[in-house]
């Protein structure tokens, strides 16, 4: 497929895909309750909780935190680097800026990787 027609039809790009499922916090629910055969009512104040305590962690926003979940992965609050230029989007005038912006950035455990890459051999020890 030539440049061109990549441009013209972007959904035809190898990177892009269409998404054909949301999980929501809903398929949580049922996905706990499964595992402690519970009702989802039952376990859906646990999830609630487990998830804003983690938000509320990673909101304090504390440059130091690093919250680490084994077997999943690493959420950190990274910054930014500082831009020398910033520009009002409306107007295009520049404006004096003294910030950094603030990232979440998580990465996933060795064991996840290895399950997107598609990888099936397991680690023996020996």
């Amino acid at each position: 497929m030539s440049n061109q027609e990549d441009q013209l039809n972007p959904s035809k790009r190898s990177n892009t895909r269409k998404i054909s499922k949301t999980l929501t916090r809903v398929d949580l629910y049922k996905a706990v309750a499964k595992r402690f055969n519970a009702k989802p009512s039952e376990v859906s104040e646990y999830v609630d909780a487990t998830i804003d305590s983690l938000s509320n962690l990673i909101k304090s926003a504390d440059p130091e935190l690093r919250v680490e979940l084994r077997g999943l992965g690493v959420f950190e609050v990274k910054f930014m680097k500082e831009r020398a230029i910033v520009r009002d989007p409306r107007t295009l005038e520049v404006v004096e800026y003294e910030g950094r912006r603030r990232k979440m950035h998580f990465r996933p455990s060795k064991q996840i990787k290895r399950v997107l890459l598609g990888d099936t051999k397991t680690k023996t020890s020996s």
